[in-house]
């Protein structure tokens, strides 16, 4: 019951107070990335952190520097404490640390998280919201419509034996089949309510963190992930450590079960002697024509730079349609609802002209 709450209220919570969270967690990242960088003492500066915040953000850097303290490693920490950052944002950290890159991991995820705070627009999960949010109050007040309203409408003109116009009739009928499906309608309704309301902050990597439980929306895109992939190789490159490192970092932390398997899949084939970024293509999470400037890259020993940046390529790409469709959405969305309104409007006022003319 909780996670369904946490799916119905993720969306919402998350479209108001976006900005506000993310510029909290750029905060706490640079904070971390500084002390690493120039190897001061972490738990002070995150104590006047949480002194400064309110709320359940400051139980959560007041826990994360207790960690801290008694010898918690900054990853391990990180992923202790639930909520404080996205799970992806936690293993591009892991993966730093573990390849001797741990401060331009943190600057990096900081730097990520300055731009989303900066933006001036609202994330493209705002607008995913927004169209949920709409349907469902669609969704209600149709409900109350037809459970109480076109019922006792009915009654009322059966009474002054007035025989209703056609598509009043057609009305009573849609009002009649959806009480009557409700146990069924109802739950799709909610489904697709979550789907709509949350596929935006998969796109930006924000589901697994925010939810927990809606992981499996990234199947819907086999590149979703795509650019997580690319800056952990990233990090592996620039420690001079082996690729090997990240795919199995991301095969024991990631929490999404589709993309462990992928990853699995390619690190057998680069055992077997295939070439790295023609696994990941025929893995689907790299494209040719991106496979290929990647091995070229790598011939040229610039393989770090252009793994960060294919990355960055990818998720404006990414961004930029996911913008697009919402943008699409959101007029349909609007005129579909003008649609039943009218529909539903249309037929009850129909009836009422007529009994008016007839009384006259």
């Amino acid at each position: 019951m909780q996670q369904f709450f946490a799916w119905i209220t993720g969306p919402i919570w998350h479209m108001l107070f976006y900005r506000a969270r993310t510029a909290r967690q750029a905060t706490l990242l640079w904070t971390l990335a500084v002390a690493v960088e120039k190897q001061v003492v972490l738990v002070p500066f995150l104590e006047a952190l949480a002194d400064e915040a309110g709320g359940r953000w400051r139980w959560k850097l007041r826990g994360l520097a207790s960690l801290l303290h008694a010898g918690t490693s900054i990853p391990n920490a990180l992923e202790a404490v639930s909520g404080i950052l996205p799970a992806d944002t936690v293993l591009l950290i892991r993966v730093g640390a573990e390849t001797g890159r741990l401060g331009p991991a943190l600057r990096e995820a900081a730097t990520q998280f300055t731009l989303r705070s900066e933006a001036v627009r609202y994330p493209i999960g705002a607008g995913f919201a927004y169209l949920a949010i709409v349907f469902m109050a669609m969704l209600f007040v149709l409900t109350f419509l037809m459970i109480w309203i076109v019922p006792k409408f009915r009654s009322i003109f059966d009474g002054f034996d007035v025989e209703l116009p056609e598509l009043t009739q057609s009305m009573i009928r849609v009002s009649n089949f959806g009480v009557s499906y409700s146990l069924l309608l109802f739950p799709l309704a909610i489904v697709l309510f979550v789907v709509v309301g949350t596929l935006g902050f998969e796109v930006l990597g924000w589901g697994s963190g925010m939810t927990g439980g809606t992981r499996w929306l990234a199947r819907l895109s086999t590149r979703l992930k795509t650019p997580l992939v690319l800056r952990c190789l990233s990090l592996a490159v620039d420690g001079d450590r082996p690729l090997a490192i990240a795919f199995s970092t991301i095969m024991k932390r990631h929490p999404d079960r589709w993309l462990r398997s992928r990853l699995a899949r390619v690190e057998e084939e680069v055992l077997a002697g295939q070439d790295c970024w023609c696994s990941l293509a025929s893995a689907r999470l790299l494209r040719r024509g991106e496979s290929s400037l990647l091995a070229a890259a790598q011939r040229v020993g610039n393989l770090g730079w252009a793994l960060r940046d294919m990355a960055e390529a990818i998720e404006r790409r990414s961004e930029y349609r996911s913008r697009i469709i919402a943008d699409l959405l959101r007029p349909v969305a609007l005129l579909g609802t003008g649609a039943v309104v009218g529909f539903f409007v249309i037929g009850m006022f129909l009836p009422l002209v007529k009994l008016i003319t007839m009384l006259s």
